[in-house]
């Protein structure tokens, strides 16, 4: 579905027309948004008739997920970006964001019917149309700005989740599989990003001499913050494998307490075996073998023997 916004400095107008939209902006402060939901071949096919865009990024418009990019052709731009949502197999949700803009035009095509990003940096050109003066550019750099925007919460969300994890890996066994799901969701977060950053810090490099504007003042905004989202993911890996130390630590140490006790009772069983094996050899004449009061005696002096050996394990502090 095409849906159409023509902003000047009076306001801004719904449904502008495609057929003559080089004559609508010609003149003045104006830019034309073409926004995109639920893209068609045939939305893409009259997208590329009316502002003579390239077949590359059009066919990329429509294809499967595909890593950013960006491209620079003679009279615009187009970059694909990422969008992340909670959800998904590994817990992250990721859609694109195909953009293009020329000197005095912006599309943006999703293929789901909503974008959050999108949908800001609409309402905050609607609020304020005069943003238009500041050229196409200051449009890419809100959907980037809103973009990045939603990977805070789902990193805020894993970074929440890895602080309470850590203070459950001594109590709780089962914690070590949600670990391993948390590790998951991080990895594939910073898979995804990762290109994100370049793309960002690219736009922040290079001058495009069809869009007027500041970019790569905006853009080092946009990279800056990309870069403080990385410091999180970081950070959270560095509490997840601390969480994994500590958990591991945990385990090796109660092995050790189990291993320590059964050590003490194999040589106090080992002790009282080897006094019951040397009674029960097949001999006649061994000491106190013959003696009224041997079994009683016997058995006194392996209780002794116990509670003698307990005393000395204790304070020795081995158990």
């Amino acid at each position: 579905m095409i849906k159409t916004y023509l902003f000047t400095d009076q306001g801004f107008k719904e449904d502008a027309p495609l057929d003559d939209w080089r004559e609508v902006v010609k003149d003045g402060c104006k830019l034309l948004w073409v926004d995109v939901r639920s893209v068609t071949k045939e939305d893409m096919e009259t997208l590329r008739e009316r502002f003579a865009l390239h077949d590359i990024s059009v066919a990329a418009c429509l294809d499967k997920f595909t890593r950013p990019h960006v491209y620079e052709f003679e009279d615009h731009l187009y970059v694909n970006m990422t969008t992340v949502s909670r959800g998904g197999n590994h817990g992250v949700k990721a859609s694109e964001l195909n953009l293009f803009a020329g000197e005095k035009f912006v599309i943006t095509v999703v293929k789901e019917s909503s974008s959050e990003a999108v949908d800001k940096a609409l309402k905050e050109f609607k609020e304020t149309p005069r943003l238009c003066s500041r050229g196409a550019i200051y449009a890419v750099y809100l959907l980037a700005e809103d973009l990045v925007e939603t990977y805070f919460p789902v990193v805020e969300k894993l970074d929440s989740e890895a602080d309470k994890l850590e203070d459950d890996m001594l109590n709780k066994a089962e914690s070590v599989q949600k670990l391993f799901q948390i590790k998951r969701r991080v990895f594939e977060l910073r898979r995804l990003l990762g290109p994100q950053r370049d793309i960002f810090n690219e736009l922040s490099r290079r001058d495009f001499p069809f869009l007027a504007g500041e970019n790569k003042v905006y853009f080092q905004d946009a990279y800056g913050r990309m870069i403080r989202i990385f410091d999180m993911v970081d950070t959270i890996r560095e509490i997840l494998s601390g969480s994994l130390d500590i958990y591991l630590s945990s385990v090796s140490n109660r092995l050790n307490e189990v291993m320590k006790v059964l050590t003490v009772a194999s040589i106090i069983l080992m002790t009282l075996s080897f006094i019951t094996g040397f009674y029960g050899m097949n001999f006649v004449h061994l000491p106190w073998l013959q003696a009224p009061n041997a079994f009683r005696n016997t058995l006194i002096s392996m209780g002794v023997i116990t509670c003698g050996m307990f005393w000395w394990f204790r304070r020795k502090g081995w158990i």
